[in-house]
């Protein structure tokens, strides 16, 4: 069994709390996981801070020679940073090699691209001034993260903040440290100074609370539930640190009766059960015009049926175990209330009889959306999606909007006209047109209303772990003489 300790200022600590972590596919004892404390947090931030000048100081085109250096290696790993990844989270070992690993290196590389490419600007106010606007690293970023993707979302904030000279305490969920304090390890294997990177596994009331509450922290960037991001937002409002929020989804996808109903109904499935549907992008509301409904409905649920349903690591897997028996029972509570609620099971609705771990069937649930259904306003977080009809493109997009979040969506239509019309008029960050799925490194990706603020990602994601300075010079002959004029 191996051991998750802490990675603090270049060394592995392992504290005095600390609990054994079961495979949620065999349900085996996995991990020894060590539990960071108020103690360790406030030691990896002063490790941080201690590194911060000598790493913002580093020439950009450096830090990019470097941040090439761990996107290689971590291609060269590959193959065991995904069984790492799969034993933590439950999911198919082809989505963590094929999907996150990939997704990881190829972050580090277009963030590497960036690091000798950050440019302020100045400007020629009047002949005798001239303003400078400089571009600096915002300082230490505190770093909490979920534990649906662990190496690929933490790659999303390490990546621009190394590239902008930034330092970093990192809060891994304690249900999935040990890839990213692998990370950490090649990260420095790769040139990355010591207290750079610091990884501190812990629970939120611990040590995510002391990370957010702590001076030397300039900025916090939190992926998780809306829940908790509104308690960081009123925990913080005292030291005012910088905020990103990548919170909650309900994600509509609308199919017009134009549709191309055999790759939308593909989509539909990677859309909806991904990564076991955890997944804050994931199809949960399935919104289908009444002419072609019945008919997608049926070919949708004979797909369902052949997905198959395994242990992680066999290669033939296509839907893996939720990441525990609590998450579990959290979505058993969800269906359950969403079918007394009017929901009408359709396919799924339960545990996988036939397999030890946390194993949920894919499910659909026909729901009618006027009754205010919990699995039409609530975020589940697992493999079940919601399927309803409509008739008129004003409804559908009424529909759509219906909700608190407005992080995702998708829009099914051959009439581009049609597709643009309505992709403006849905309250959501990101949209997908006639595909779905798949956030690439070159594109800003992030949520309205309760999804969260600020931007990960594209040419937006490492701006956000910036601050604006501007010089003012005077560069004409003499000042003019504001006292004794007459």
């Amino acid at each position: 069994m191996r051991k998750s300790a802490a990675w603090i200022n270049g060394l592995l600590v392992e504290t005095e709390d600390s609990y054994i972590r079961e495979n949620p596919g065999t349900l085996e004892p996995l991990e020894k996981v060590f539990l960071c404390s108020k103690k360790e947090v406030e030691n990896a931030c002063k490790s941080a801070h201690g590194a911060f000048e000598l790493w913002s100081n580093t020439p950009g085109n450096i830090r990019g020679n470097i941040l090439f250096k761990i996107a290689e290696k971590i291609r060269q790993r590959s193959d065991d940073l995904a069984v790492i990844n799969s034993e933590e989270t439950g999911k198919p070992i082809k989505e963590s090699k094929l999907v996150e690993m990939a997704g990881v290196a190829r972050t580090f590389e277009y963030y590497a691209g960036m690091a000798s490419k950050i440019h302020g600007q100045s400007q020629t106010i009047t002949p005798e001034l001239l303003s400078l606007t400089l571009k600096e690293p915002i300082g230490v970023i505190g770093m909490i993260l979920p534990w649906n993707f662990p190496l690929l979302l933490v790659s999303w904030k390490m990546a621009p903040a190394l590239a902008a000279g930034c330092t970093m305490v990192i809060k891994p969920s304690e249900l999935t440290p040990h890839g990213t304090i692998e990370l950490a390890q090649i990260c420095e294997e790769c040139g990355i100074p010591k207290g750079v990177i610091n990884v501190c596994p812990g629970k939120g009331e611990e040590a995510g609370s002391e990370l957010i509450k702590n001076e030397l922290i300039s900025k916090i960037s939190f992926t998780g539930s809306t829940l908790v991001g509104k308690h960081i937002v009123e925990v913080t409002s005292k030291n005012l640190p910088k905020l990103s929020l990548e919170l909650g989804g309900k994600a509509p996808n609308i199919v017009f009766e134009d549709a191309e109903i055999d790759s939308c109904i593909e989509a539909n499935l990677r859309g909806g059960f991904f990564n076991q549907g955890e997944n804050c992008t994931a199809v949960t509301r399935l919104l289908v015009h009444d002419k072609i409904y019945n008919k997608f409905k049926k070919t949708f649920l004979q797909k369902i049926s052949a997905i198959k349903q395994g242990y992680p690591l066999e290669q033939e897997t296509e839907i893996g175990a939720l990441i525990s028996e609590d998450h579990l029972k959290k979505v058993e509570k969800l269906v359950e209330q969403g079918l007394q609620q009017g929901g009408k099971l359709l396919v799924g609705g339960k545990k996988n009889p036939s397999l030890e771990g946390h194993f949920f069937v894919p499910t659909v649930i026909e729901i009618d959306p006027s009754e205010n259904n919990v699995l039409f306003t609530e975020e589940v977080f697992g493999p079940v999606v919601a399927i309803m009809p409509f008739s008129k493109e004003e409804e559908a997009i009424k529909l759509a909007n219906q909700t608190n979040y407005g992080l995702a969506g998708g829009i099914w239509t051959k009439d581009i006209s049609r597709a643009i019309r309505v992709s403006k008029k849905i309250n959501a960050g990101y949209l997908w047109i006639n595909t779905y799925g798949g956030i690439i490194p070159e594109t800003p990706y992030g949520g309205f209303k309760q999804s969260g603020s600020g931007k990960e990602l594209g040419l937006e994601g490492i701006e956000e772990f910036f601050k604006l300075k501007n010089i003012s010079i005077f560069i004409g002959d003499s000042l003019p003489k504001w006292y004794g004029n007459k």
